[in-house]
């Protein structure tokens, strides 16, 4: 089995199944040879138990190796022949004159089958074994005893023909072996020719294959590290010649990241096998730095354990996820300013983050936050870094329409202050939906590329957003206030419209019965000063219901087309300051002579100025300083007003204005924010109707106010009215002259004391006098009289039939009959404007009796004149 085996052989089954059928072969013939010469060989009776005691052993034997082998167990089976037949042939040996004995002629056999059976070590152990039992047979040859078993010539020629047979076969089947083996091994040879041709052809394709496999490969032998081979697509990938890679070890490529992670991926190789998806940098000869993802496993190689490196570049890749880490850390940075612009309403502090976060995050020399402000104001809000010094130009920003894109590079108006320190950049614009807020100007050495200018448009954008919250809640604020303003001017103008009506007629009463009681006395009379008095008194109080009138909007108006450089002029030479301030105030005048003219109530805005004058004295108390009258004339855009901020608000258009301002102690906010509030006051014993009058008066005459003032420097109140566009009638003086008249008045009042007032008023100039209490019995009285009425006197204030509705029944009948209308509150009845015309007019109350007579007067002249019309 030794001889035939070969356990790397493909045959070895096939020689398995040769040693087996040579081992039944064997004992067949054994057998045989036994039984033959048993039977053949002539024997004395006598020693026939001794031939058996050999012989039956033998057969034993080879029939217990027959079983063996049957069972496959060949090498057990060739030890018990191989056993056996020494044995017994040594035994027959020693009983048949020893070394000359036929069974001693046999053994060279049992050597060939022990050397073909077991191996040739066996062969040499049984020959050993024959010679050292062959010496022994000579060295004690006489010492033998004489053959016990006699052989006669027969007996040896059986002995040697069946030893020359078994010997033979033995040859026969070695000589099969033997050629069998040499065809074997000579297909064996050709098969491995075969093999070899295709494995140098296989290894020259998978040389070419790898030297031009479109990806990086290298070869690196593990023992010590070593490149031993480098593709073309290796070279080029690290930008290095063959000589530069092959037979390098790895640890020189100190220009890449792959001489110090190769221990590790050594390490892993040894015990996976493999390793894949590490990641390493590496740089060009142009210094530039690249990335690479490889890919490793260990072959088997005529150089040793070597491992096959497979490299991918992605650059790409990493430079695509450093893009996405940097986007995504933009849109944080948008998101936390966001998210700031929502909670902060601090601008300064929301723009320092803004630039903070811009700064920290690109690479840029400066950041200006330029502000535009609903005043039209610019100045720079936020700086960072290194930015110009040089102002801007207002204008210039002024000049840029709501809609500007801006821009990519700097233009000149901008580039203009940086010139000097070589700076570059964009100027984003920061836009509302309906304005331009300002600029968000960045400043780099070098232009930006468009995803940073995008990120600063988003950045812009979301200020924007910030700012126009932040304005829209100011608005809000100032509507509220606006509202709240209106809301106590609702209330106010219901006060003065429940108090108006009776206080009038109270005051109308107590005028008209001290005028008549002053033109009845005697001018020296003792009573004299007490009636002035009384008079000057009642005056005081219709001024001042006439003040919250004023302030609520209400009353009626008598308009008239005024130069307002030509009012105020002229009530600067009736006013005169008290002695004791005349040396301490200086009153300058800077008014505008072509200005145009305005439509207003003269008397109101005289009273605007009294009192504007009057609160600029007191502001500028005992320390001395000036006041200054102003008047202009300006167009005003939608932008100035809002930079102005007026109050109330008011369209676009041209306005003349008129500015009071002073040298004296000025206002805080929190007094600015009340000044017009009636009933406040800074003064001990002012009322606090001074300014709420003139705010009224000014809303009503559809202008606006804007209060300017600092803390010890003064203040300013500038006073906006609507220029007009064509001239208007100016309404007619009064009559100076002692008046009579004659003919009837009717009387309608629901008043018992001002009928009675009007009536010795009426009846004292010379006029008989009819009264009624309410409209209805007035309407009876007219209707079924004959008496011929010259002028009506009609309430408007009445319950049941109001003056309007009794002035249109009074129409009805006689539409030329003069109606004078009589109020203390006319917007009380009326919406809008009073009827007047040529037989109708209008008187406020209270009233003089001078004035009612000059207004009855006027207006019976009117009606009893003709026109070329009714001629």
């Amino acid at each position: 089995m030794a001889v035939f085996s070969d356990p790397d052989s493909a045959i070895a089954t096939l020689m398995h199944q040769h040693v087996a059928q040579l081992l039944r072969v064997l004992v067949f013939f054994c057998l045989l040879a036994v039984l033959v010469y048993t039977i053949a060989s002539p024997i004395d009776l006598s020693l026939l138990p001794l031939r058996l005691v050999v012989v039956i052993p033998l057969i034993t034997a080879f029939l217990g190796a027959l079983w063996l082998v049957h069972r496959q167990r060949i090498r057990q089976a060739s030890w018990l022949i191989i056993g056996s037949l020494w044995i017994i042939l040594t035994m027959t040996a020693a009983l048949s004159r020893g070394i000359a004995a036929p069974a001693f002629a046999v053994l060279p056999i049992v050597v060939v089958m022990a050397g073909v059976l077991l191996g040739r070590q066996w062969a040499w152990v049984i020959a050993l074994l024959s010679i050292g039992v062959g010496g022994l047979f000579v060295l004690f040859a006489d010492q033998l005893q004489s053959p016990l078993l006699a052989h006669s010539p027969l007996s040896w020629l059986i002995a040697y023909s069946l030893y020359m047979l078994l010997g033979s076969y033995f040859i026969d089947q070695l000589m099969q072996h033997f050629h069998q083996s040499l065809r074997e091994t000579e297909k064996e040879l050709r098969e491995r020719q075969t093999t070899e041709q295709h494995l140098r052809e296989s290894e020259e394709k998978l040389a070419r294959l790898f030297d031009f496999a479109p990806f990086a490969m290298i070869i690196v032998r593990l023992q010590d590290a070593m490149i031993i081979n480098a593709n073309a697509a290796c070279r080029e990938f690290f930008g290095v010649s063959s000589e530069q890679l092959i037979k390098q070890p790895i640890s020189s490529l100190h220009w890449s990241q792959l001489s110090s992670k190769w221990p590790t991926i050594a390490t892993t190789l040894h015990q996976q096998g493999s390793v894949y998806g590490v990641e390493f940098s590496f740089q060009r000869s142009d210094s530039t730095t690249c990335f690479a993802q490889l890919a490793a496993e260990i072959v088997e190689m005529p150089e040793g354990l070597c491992a096959i490196v497979a490299m991918q570049d992605v650059t790409p890749l990493q430079r695509a996820n450093e893009r996405l880490v940097e986007l995504a850390a933009r849109q944080e940075q948008l998101a936390t300013l966001a998210r700031e612009a929502l909670a902060n309403s601090n601008l300064d502090a929301l723009f320092a983050a803004a630039a903070e976060q811009i700064g920290s995050t690109l690479l840029l020399n400066g950041i200006e936050i330029i502000e535009l402000d609903p005043e039209g104001e610019v100045r720079v809000h936020t700086v960072w870094g290194n930015v110009p010094t040089a102002p801007l130009s207002i204008a210039f920003l002024r000049s840029l329409p709501a809609d500007h894109p801006g821009w990519s590079c700097l233009p000149t108006e901008l580039a203009d202050r940086v010139a000097d320190l070589g700076l570059s950049g964009p100027a984003l614009p920061i836009r509302g939906n309906e304005r331009l807020f300002g600029l968000l100007v960045a400043y780099a050495k070098t232009p930006l590329d468009a995803e940073i200018v995008f990120f600063l448009r988003s950045v812009a954008n979301v200020l924007a957003v910030a700012l126009e919250r932040v304005y829209a809640e100011q608005e809000r604020q100032q509507l509220e206030t606006q509202m709240l303003q209106a809301q106590k001017l609702e209330s106010l103008g219901l006060l003065a419209g429940g108090i108006a009506h009776d206080f009038n007629n109270l005051l109308t009463g107590i005028m008209g019965h001290t005028s008549l009681a002053l033109l009845d006395l005697h001018p020296n009379h003792e009573l004299q000063p007490h009636l002035v008095a009384i008079d000057q008194a009642a005056q005081r109080a219709a001024e001042l219901c006439s003040q919250l009138l004023a302030y609520a909007g209400r009353g009626q108006r008598s308009l008239e087309t005024v130069n307002l450089s030509t009012l105020v002029r002229e009530m600067g030479g009736i006013l005169h300051l008290p002695s004791h301030r005349s040396g301490h105030v200086t009153i300058h005048y800077d008014l505008v002579t072509d200005l145009p003219s305005v439509v207003v109530e003269a008397s109101q805005i005289r009273q605007v100025v009294l009192n504007l004058l009057t609160n600029a004295i007191e502001a500028i108390g005992e320390r001395g300083g000036s006041v200054t009258l102003r008047t202009r004339v300006v167009t005003l855009s939608a932008t100035d007003l809002r930079r102005l901020n007026l109050t109330p608000t008011i369209p676009p258009g041209r306005y003349v204005t008129l500015t009071v301002s002073d040298t004296g102690i000025g206002m805080d906010e929190v007094t600015m924010r009340r000044i017009f509030d009636p009933f406040f006051s800074t003064k001990p014993k002012g009322h606090g109707l001074g300014l709420a009058a003139v705010q009224g008066i000014v809303r009503r005459h559809n202008g606006a106010i804007k209060v300017e003032s600092v803390p010890g420097l003064g203040s300013s109140f500038t006073i906006y009215l609507p220029a007009a566009s064509k001239e208007v009638a100016v309404a007619p003086g009064t009559v100076t002259k002692p008046i009579t008249l004659q003919g009837t008045a009717f009387i309608v009042d629901d008043d018992v004391a001002v009928r009675t007032t009007l009536r010795r008023i009426l009846e004292r100039a010379g006029m008989v006098t009819v009264e009624a209490g309410d409209g209805r019995s007035a309407l009876a009285l007219l209707t079924e009289s004959t008496l011929p009425i010259t002028i009506a006197l009609v309430d408007l204030a009445m319950p049941g039939m109001n003056g309007l509705e009794l002035l249109d029944a009074i129409r009805q009948h006689e539409p030329q009959l003069p109606v004078l209308l009589m109020s203390g509150n006319a917007e009380q009845v009326v919406t809008g404007k009073l009827p007047i015309d040529r037989y109708t007019d209008f008187l406020p109350k209270p009233y003089r009796s001078h004035d009612l007579l000059t207004k009855i007067s006027q207006l019976i002249q009117n009606a009893t004149q003709r026109v070329p019309d009714e001629l």
